[in-house]
């Protein structure tokens, strides 16, 4: 069996190996997809950074600008130092992603190009600074020197740094779609095995589990001595042969056969002389019957035959057959040695003849084996045939 689903294993194991590569590149997709996620969050929290910086230094020269228009009134100075705290902090996260890129020229640059807005920054601040100390005596020139250094930081460095944003957005949304592209590659492989998986285990069951089952189930209606059906199999096969009423039931003929003095050969060699005794005489009478004849272990020492489509005089002959295959069969004990001769009686019957169902017709079968036992033993009592009652040839008779 090794060698005969060697096959079947190796394909399991294929399929195994396969399924699992598929799920490594689902993962390694996955995790790509999670880093062009985080890349593309850290690209927008610097846009975000910048956007801040920009908008705190703008506000800082409207500040200042207002602050000296008002010849010092004091809630431009407290904007302005509010709007300088949040230009700082703003620039202080810029320095801080720049510093958290990972080394390359790309990282130089952007380095680069935020340490010369810092140092852009800190001129700015202190020309305004000055202003908002209270010095006025070149105010509006300092005030049109730093609206220049505030476009010469957004033209010179920000907008570099916004295009440098807009080319990594660009490159991490292209990257994704390749790997979303690859994963759907990967999920219709997945699709295929799965489908593949579900085949193999509908051919494993139907290979394997049902013929396992089918085995079960086979053994259950065995006995496990002489292999014959038992009496569950003949609850079964009643039921077949009484059948629907509203479908015809085809003629049928039952034989009961009983060891003859079998109790007395326990009783002589044992019981598991016993046991050897009735499988070698399950074994004849199975090799004396039709392969589509039905034999039934019917209890103890008891079996049963069920012959279909046979009349009286067929029933009656197969009976006899038995009678003589049994009584010339030499049968051994264990060990070897030669058993004394054994021999059966058996009683016959027949559908319809004998009975409307199958308990009737056993019932007489049954009765025609006791009479063959009071008349003597190793002898056939088999139905009338043509509805009269005539003496049988040998040890056979007809009641």
């Amino acid at each position: 069996m090794g060698v005969k689903y060697f096959g079947f294993k190796l394909a399991v194991g294929v399929l195994f190996v396969v399924v699992l590569a598929s799920y490594g590149f689902y993962w390694l997709g996955i995790s790509q997809l999670h880093d062009y996620v985080h890349q593309l969050v850290e690209v927008s929290n610097h846009l975000k950074y910048g956007e801040s910086f920009h908008s705190a230094i703008h506000s800082m020269l409207l500040d200042t600008e207002g602050f000296y228009e008002s010849k010092g009134q004091a809630g431009y100075r407290e904007a302005y130092l509010r709007h300088r705290d949040k230009a700082e902090t703003s620039l202080t996260k810029l320095r801080a992603h720049a510093a958290s890129l990972p080394p390359d020229k790309t990282k130089d640059m952007v380095v680069a190009r935020t340490e010369g807005i810092a140092t852009a920054y800190t001129d700015y601040r202190k020309s305004l600074d000055r202003i908002i100390a209270g010095d006025f005596s070149r105010g509006r020139q300092c005030l049109i020197n730093c609206t220049a250094q505030f476009d010469s930081i957004f033209k010179k460095y920000y907008v570099h740094l916004h295009d440098h944003h807009a080319l990594l957005q660009t490159e991490l949304t292209q990257s994704s779609n390749q790997t979303w592209h690859a994963m759907s590659v990967v999920f219709a492989v997945q699709l295929a095995l799965a489908v593949v998986a579900g085949l193999l285990v509908i051919f494993y069951l139907d290979r394997v589990v049902l013929k396992i089952f089918s085995f079960t189930e086979g053994m259950a209606y065995r006995d496990k001595l002489t292999g014959l059906h038992n009496r569950a199999a003949l609850d079964k096969l009643i039921k077949s042969l009484d059948g629907d009423d509203n479908r015809p039931r085809r003629r049928y003929g039952l034989i009961m056969l009983d060891i003859d003095h079998f109790k007395d050969f326990n009783d002589a060699y044992g019981h598991p002389a016993g046991d050897v005794l009735l499988a070698a005489f399950a074994e004849v009478i199975t090799n004396s019957v039709r392969d589509h004849d039905r034999v039934v272990r019917y209890g103890g020492e008891e079996f049963l035959v069920v012959l279909g489509g046979v009349g009286p005089m067929e029933v009656t002959a197969v009976a006899e057959k038995l009678r003589a295959a049994i009584e010339n069969h030499r049968f051994t004990l264990p060990g070897g040695k030669q058993a004394p001769q054994v021999t059966a009686s058996l009683g016959a019957a027949l559908y319809p003849q004998d009975g409307g169902d199958y308990h009737q017709v056993v019932r007489q079968a049954d009765e025609r084996l006791y009479k063959a036992k009071q008349g003597g033993r190793n002898r056939v009592v088999g139905p009338p045939v043509d509805g009269e009652s005539r003496p049988g040839q040998g040890n056979s008779t007809t009641a």
